[in-house]
C-alpha cells in the first residue's frame, strides 16, 4: 500500500475531485490540543478510498484545507470513522459540517464489544497488529517520521474492512437500523461556538472567594492573551496554582521574576508591570461591584435554593431508580452489559426523568416503551 502526502495545492484538488466520485471513504485526524502549541489545531487528515491513503498536511503553506471539505460535508458519500467526536469539533471549528458519517465506536458499543480503543478492536475483529507507537507524538513537526505516516495510515486503513465485518454482525442481530440512527445524529450537532481553550473551570472557584473568581478570571484571560502572542499553550507559561495564589494575595506578584515555574521570557519588569495592571484593573472592579471578599465562589445559590436543588436530585434519583434501572437491567439482559451502558447510560436515564433529554433516536425511544410495557411501567410523562 503506497501512502501518499498531499501537501501541493493541485494535489488536494485532484484528491478533492476523485472523491466525490466515491460512495464512501475512510477519514481520521491528528490535531493538537493545547499540548504542544495554542489552540485547538489539525496536524494532519487522513483519507483512505478504499484503494489508496492519503496523508493531507493542513500545516503546508501550499495547500488550502478548505479544498477537502466539499465531499466531506456531501451526505451523497458516507465517512466511516471512529470516537469522531473531538474530530467533529475540530471541524466545525474551521467551519465545515460533515455529513453522512458512520461512526464505528457507536456500531461496536451497540454490538456489545467491550470499550477499546481502535488498535484492540482492529485486531479482535480483524486479527491485525497496527502500529500504535506515535498516538502521543508531536504532529506539528515536520517532516513527519516514518513511523508517524504509518501510525495515521494505520488509523484509516482498516476501517472500511471494519465496517463490512460489523455490518455483517448487526444485520444478523436486527440493529442496522439502530446504527443509522445513531449517525444521524451527527447530522445536527454543531460545535462551531465551543469554547475549544476552556481554561477557566467551574472547579477551579473552590478555594476562592467571590472576589479572588473575579480576579482570577481577569488574570486568566490575560495569560491566554500572552499564550496566544507566544503560541503556546497556558501551562507553559505559567501554573494555574500561581494564578490562583496571586488573586488571593497581590503582593505576591511584586517577587514575580523569582518564582519559580514561570516561562522564561515572562520574567522580566516589563511584563511584570503588564502583569500588576491588569491585576490592580480586576480589584478595582471586583471592588466597584462590591464583591463579597468572604463569601465562597462556589456558593452560587443560597440555602433554600440548594436544598431545592438536592431535593430535586433525590427525587430524579428516585424516579430513574424506579422507572428507569428495570428498563437498563433488562436491556443488559438481553442486549449486553456495553450495549445498555451506550443505549442508556445513568446520565441518559436522569435527563429522561428530568424531562431535560435531546436528540434521542426513535429506536431508543420504541424500547423503553417496549421494555416499559413488559415491566408494567408508566413513562408516559417522560418518553
Amino acid at each position: 500500500m503506497t501512502i501518499h502526502t498531499i501537501t501541493e495545492h493541485d494535489e488536494l484538488k485532484k484528491l478533492a475531485s476523485s472523491l466525490e466520485k466515491k460512495s464512501e471513504f475512510a477519514i481520521d485526524l491528528e490535531f493538537d490540543r493545547n499540548r504542544y502549541r495554542y489552540g485547538f489545531d489539525m496536524c494532519l487528515l487522513q483519507i483512505y478510498d478504499g484503494e489508496s491513503c492519503y496523508l493531507v498536511d493542513p500545516l503546508s503553506r501550499n495547500l488550502d484545507i478548505k479544498t477537502i471539505f466539499p465531499p466531506i460535508e456531501s451526505n451523497q458519500i458516507q465517512k466511516v470513522v471512529f470516537a469522531f467526536g473531538e474530530d467533529l469539533r475540530l471541524f466545525h471549528s474551521l467551519g465545515c459540517f460533515p455529513k453522512n458519517l458512520y461512526d464505528l465506536d457507536a456500531a461496536t458499543s451497540l454490538l456489545n464489544f467491550e470499550p477499546a480503543s481502535l488498535t484492540n478492536l482492529i485486531k479482535e475483529v480483524l486479527n491485525v497488529e497496527v502500529n500504535s507507537s506515535s498516538q502521543q507524538s508531536n504532529w506539528y513537526k515536520r517532516p513527519l517520521t516514518e513511523n508517524q505516516k504509518q501510525y495515521a495510515a494505520d488509523d484509516v486503513l482498516y476501517l472500511l474492512d471494519f465496517k463490512k465485518e460489523l455490518e455483517q454482525k448487526a444485520k444478523k442481530r436486527g440493529l442496522l437500523e439502530w446504527i443509522e440512527q445513531e449517525n444521524a445524529v451527527f447530522n445536527h450537532l454543531d460545535y462551531s461556538n465551543e469554547d475549544h481553550n476552556n481554561l477557566i473551570k467551574d472547579k477551579d472557584k473552590n478555594n476562592m472567594t467571590v472576589f479572588e473568581w473575579h480576579v482570577y478570571q481577569q488574570l486568566m484571560k490575560f495569560f491566554d492573551s500572552v499564550a496566544q502572542k507566544y503560541n503556546k499553550p497556558v501551562y507553559q507559561l505559567v501554573n494555574k496554582k500561581l494564578v490562583e495564589s496571586i488573586a488571593q494575595n497581590p503582593q505576591k506578584a511584586s517577587s514575580w521574576e523569582n518564582t519559580k515555574g514561570i516561562f522564561g521570557q515572562l520574567k522580566n519588569e516589563k511584563f511584570k508591570t503588564e502583569l500588576k495592571n491588569v491585576l490592580n484593573q480586576s480589584i478595582e472592579e471586583a471592588e466597584h461591584k462590591n464583591l463579597s471578599k468572604s463569601r465562597k465562589a462556589s456558593d452560587t445559590m443560597t440555602r433554600d435554593e440548594y436544598r431545592e436543588m438536592r431535593r430535586r436530585q433525590s427525587q430524579i434519583n428516585n424516579l430513574k431508580d424506579q422507572l428507569l434501572k428495570p428498563i437498563q437491567n433488562k436491556i443488559a439482559e438481553e442486549l449486553g452489559a456495553h450495549a445498555k451502558s451506550f443505549i442508556l447510560p445513568n446520565r441518559l436515564a436522569k435527563e429522561i426523568v428530568a424531562g431535560e433529554a435531546e436528540l434521542v433516536p426513535d429506536y431508543k425511544v420504541e424500547l423503553l416503551r417496549r421494555y416499559a410495557n413488559e415491566l408494567d411501567l408508566d413513562l408516559s410523562d417522560y418518553i
